[in-house]
C-alpha cells in the first residue's frame, strides 16, 4: 500500500475496464474494488484506528484534554508530545484519505455510478483476501456442510461490513 500512487490507481481502472469488456462489469468491478481499493481500505482503517484518540471526535481541529481541565501548559505539552510522536501517523492518514478519494473519483470516472451501486448491492465477496470462490460454492461442491468453517463465516461477515463501508462512497 506504500508504493500506491495517482498512476498505479489510473492503471488499475484501465484493467477493470479491458476485464469489463471481456467478462462483463460485474468481474471488472470485482477487480477493482474488490482486489484493488479494499485494502487501501483496510490500511486507511488501521490508520485511523491509531489516530483516533488524538482528537476530540466534535472538533477534529481542536487538541484532544484528557485532563479535563482548562490548563493551558497541559494542552500545548500534550499538543507538542502528539506533534512529535505520531506526526508519521497523521501524515500516512492524511495520504491515505486523499488516495481513497483519488480512487474513488476514478472509480466513479470509469464506471457508471448504477453499475458500481448494482455491484454492492450483490454484495460480492472480497478478493483482497485472496479467497477465490465464497464458502457456500465450496460447500455445494463438496457436498459436505460441515465444511463450512468459523473463519470462512467471519470472513464473509467481514466482507458484508466492509461493502457496507464502500457503499458510502458510491451512494
Amino acid at each position: 500500500m506504500d508504493s500506491l500512487d495517482y498512476h498505479q490507481i489510473k492503471g488499475y481502472c484501465r484493467e477493470a475496464l479491458e476485464i469489463s469488456n471481456e467478462y462483463g462489469v460485474h468481474d471488472g468491478l470485482s477487480y477493482l474494488i474488490g482486489e484493488k481499493f479494499c485494502p487501501l481500505i483496510v490500511a486507511l482503517k488501521q490508520a485511523e484506528s491509531k489516530t483516533k484518540y488524538l482528537y476530540n471526535s466534535e472538533e477534529e481541529d481542536a487538541i484532544y484534554n484528557p485532563t479535563g481541565k482548562n490548563d493551558l501548559e497541559i494542552q500545548e505539552n500534550y499538543s507538542l508530545t502528539v506533534e512529535s510522536t505520531y506526526q508519521k501517523s497523521l501524515e500516512r492518514l492524511e495520504d491515505l484519505k486523499h488516495l481513497r478519494n483519488d480512487f474513488i473519483s476514478e472509480i466513479k470516472e470509469a464506471f457508471e455510478l448504477s453499475d458500481i451501486q448494482d455491484f454492492l448491492e450483490s454484495y460480492p465477496r472480497l478478493g483482497f483476501k485472496d479467497k477465490k470462490q465464497p464458502f457456500w460454492e465450496q460447500a455445494l461442491e463438496e457436498e459436505d456442510a460441515d465444511s463450512l468453517e468459523v473463519e470462512d463465516i467471519l470472513s464473509e461477515v467481514d466482507d458484508i461490513f466492509m461493502v457496507q463501508e464502500i457503499k458510502k462512497y458510491f451512494s
